[in-house]
């Protein structure tokens, strides 16, 4: 049985990190404020996986987001994804080779979804996350792309029985109307997954404290919970976070700190 994961999402666009609600972006600082604000060295002990999503709205500079992702993953040893703008093997080759685990697909997934075959043929379909961003609609759903800009013309349910078949390890579905509110997570988009839809699930999109994590880890459909929430886990919020969840006895890796540190110092 695969444990429970608290993920942390970076968003990054054109050299500085961003908030984001219903995906209307805010600059909060570059990689120096990332790293005074956040010891990567040390949050390693209380996340499970780092996201790094690169959400310009400009043509994506590959180039200077990798270099971004590489210092980040210097000092931070839990696995880390990247994704944003990913539209062929070259620049998954790229991103895989030099500074993460994973890698996010979501427009191309969609638009040109042979690349997820051709990539998980070199690096196995455990190197991907299909992202899907979402909206409410009455009470159905519907699936965007390009940033939350462009609705698919697929409806919300037979997108996801079509993502089912297709060779990626995991799904982010993501929430527009909950993205940066602190309002708590979407559930409602759980009854859209088919039963028989095997693939672990990741639900981002309204964590504003540890008790959402901790209602959302509960959840006997939901594998990960992330946040991108940067300003509500500012010091020592994600290790707050942790230590609540340990404590509901959520069924996580608990790290033995003593340890790990060892480790870790003995790598420099």
């Amino acid at each position: 049985m695969l444990k429970k994961r608290i993920i942390f999402t970076l968003l990054y666009a054109d050299g500085y990190f961003y908030q984001s609600r219903n995906y209307n972006i805010q600059k909060v600082g570059n990689i120096e404020w990332l790293f005074k604000n956040y010891d990567f060295y040390n949050i390693s002990y209380y996340i499970d996986e780092l996201i790094i999503l690169n959400i310009s709205r400009k043509v994506k500079e590959n180039l200077e987001f990798i270099k971004k992702v590489e210092l980040i993953s210097k000092n931070c040893f839990v696995p880390i994804t990247a994704g944003g703008g990913i539209r062929s093997l070259e620049i998954a080759t790229e991103l895989l080779s030099k500074c993460c685990d994973k890698i996010l697909i979501n427009s191309a997934a969609y638009e040109k979804p042979k690349i997820l075959e051709t990539i998980s043929k070199v690096f196995g379909q455990q190197s991907i996350i299909v992202g899907v961003d979402f909206k409410k609609d009455n009470k159905n759903f519907k699936a965007y792309i390009n940033n939350g800009v462009k609705e698919i013309d697929i409806n919300f349910k037979d997108y996801i029985d079509n993502l089912k078949n297709m060779p990626f390890g995991e799904i982010n579905l993501n929430s527009i109307d909950m993205d940066g509110t602190g309002m708590g997570l979407d559930y409602d988009v759980l009854g859209f997954i088919p039963h028989d839809f095997q693939k672990p699930i990741i639900l981002s999109g309204g964590c504003g404290n540890a008790k959402h994590i901790s209602y959302g880890i509960k959840n006997h459909k939901i594998n990960a919970v992330s946040t991108s929430n940067l300003l509500n886990f500012l010091g020592d919020g994600l290790k707050r976070c942790r230590e609540i969840l340990i404590s509901d006895k959520i069924d996580f890796p608990e790290w033995n700190i003593t340890k790990l540190r060892k480790f870790k110092n003995s790598l420099k």
